[in-house]
C-alpha cells in the first residue's frame, strides 16, 4: 500500500529541479500557509511544515540534487506565533478535575486502564510534561513529600513511533529530552495536587520492571 502511494506521488509530482525556480519555490512556501480546505493554517503549523521542507531540501543538497538549498534564498514573511496561551482553549482547574475523573472510567474498573491513564494526563496538566516525558517517568525521578510541592527530574522520553520505525522493535523509542543534548536533565516543580495523584498511583500500581510508572 505504501509502495503504491509513493509511486503515485512520484508520477503526480513535478520534477524536484523545478524548486530551483524562485517563483515556484515561493508558491510552495505560500502553500504552507494554507490548510487542505484553503483556510489559513495556524502559525506554529506553518513553521513546522516549513522546517520539514527545509530539512528535506538539505537532504536533496546532500544527494547532489542542488548545489545549495533553493528555499533559503527566498524572501518570505513567516507568520507570527503568539507567545501567550489563549485561556479559552485551555481546560480550567474544575474542567481538568472532571476530565481526570472521566478518564478513570475508561476500560472498566477491573482492567484499570483508565485509572492508570489518570497519572499520565495529570502529569501533562499539572506538570506541563510532554506525553513522551510522562511515559518515560520513573519512581526514582520523583520527590514526593507528605505536604507541599514536589519535584520531577526529567531525563528521558519514550515517544510512540510504532514497532516498524524503532531500532529496538518496541512501540516506544527511548530518547533524551526533546531539543536538548542527550544527557541533559530538566528539574520540574510539581504542585501538591500532582504529588497526591502520583503517590496514589504508585501505591496502587507500583512500577514496571525498569522503574517506570
Amino acid at each position: 500500500e505504501i509502495a503504491h502511494a509513493l509511486h503515485w506521488v512520484s508520477k503526480a509530482s513535478r520534477p524536484l529541479a523545478d524548486l530551483g525556480d524562485a517563483a515556484i519555490a515561493r508558491a510552495v512556501l505560500d502553500a504552507l500557509k494554507l490548510k487542505l480546505d484553503g483556510t489559513a493554517a495556524a502559525a506554529e503549523t506553518v513553521r513546522r511544515k516549513r522546517r520539514t521542507l527545509v530539512n528535506a531540501l538539505h537532504y536533496a543538497v546532500d544527494l547532489g540534487e542542488f548545489k545549495e538549498n533553493p528555499i533559503t534564498g527566498i524572501r518570505w514573511k513567516k507568520p507570527k506565533v503568539a507567545g501567550e496561551v489563549d485561556p479559552r482553549v485551555v481546560a480550567n482547574p474544575e474542567q481538568a478535575r472532571s476530565l481526570l475523573t472521566a478518564v478513570s472510567y475508561v476500560g472498566g474498573y477491573g482492567r484499570a486502564r483508565g485509572r492508570r491513564l489518570v497519572g499520565l494526563f495529570a502529569c501533562m496538566y499539572y506538570g506541563a510534561f510532554r506525553p513522551a516525558e510522562a511515559v518515560g517517568l520513573t519512581a526514582a525521578d520523583l520527590k514526593l513529600p507528605e505536604t507541599g510541592w514536589g519535584t520531577a527530574l526529567l531525563n528521558r522520553t519514550r515517544p510512540s513511533a510504532g514497532k516498524q520505525w524503532t531500532d529496538s522493535g518496541e512501540t516506544h523509542d527511548d530518547r533524551g529530552l526533546k531539543n536538548r543534548p542527550a544527557e541533559e536533565v530538566r528539574l520540574v516543580p510539581i504542585p501538591p495536587q500532582l504529588v497526591a495523584i502520583l503517590k496514589r498511583h504508585l501505591d496502587t500500581f507500583g512500577t514496571a520492571e525498569d522503574g517506570r510508572l
